[in-house]
């Protein structure tokens, strides 16, 4: 998709709210397109391969990234003067995904029991088999 609007524009807020980011496929439609598919079309075994490889910057995917996304991650960081954006389907897939990216194994987190209970399951249960050590404590308790 061709960037038709410059996003380092000066703009006012609200001018932002509307056009940042906003992209246009080859179609020129008046705002942007909606793309409800999961897989991209390739003109050879090469190139598709190329793709899956990293080799060539493009869409191969929808579950990984697609135009859709894309433009929605662009608006976000530039309406919150970020370098970049990465949207997630829900709040855990967020909250994991800030975990994950920060933590390797043999790392350790330390955090409240009180914790909300699908983020109390990522602590104690996921992260583990990752080799991430949890210690969960009583918040309340600032000697702990």
């Amino acid at each position: 998709m061709k960037a038709n609007i410059d996003p380092e524009r000066d703009w006012r807020l609200a001018t932002k709210l509307v056009r940042g980011g906003t992209k246009r496929s080859p179609f020129d439609e008046t705002s942007e397109g909606l793309f409800m598919t999961s897989g991209y079309v390739y003109g050879s075994a090469e190139e598709a391969e190329r793709a899956f490889k990293g080799e060539d910057q493009r869409f191969v995917y929808s579950r990984y990234a697609n135009p859709t996304v894309e433009m929605f991650e662009s608006r976000l960081a530039m309406l919150e003067g970020a370098a970049l954006c990465r949207g997630t389907s829900s709040g855990m897939a967020a909250v994991f995904a800030s975990l994950a990216c920060q933590l390797s194994a043999g790392d350790r987190i330390v955090a409240s029991r009180a914790l909300f209970g699908s983020c109390h399951f990522v602590v104690s249960e996921i992260l583990p088999k990752f080799g991430i050590d949890a210690t969960l404590l009583d918040g309340t308790d600032l000697d702990q």
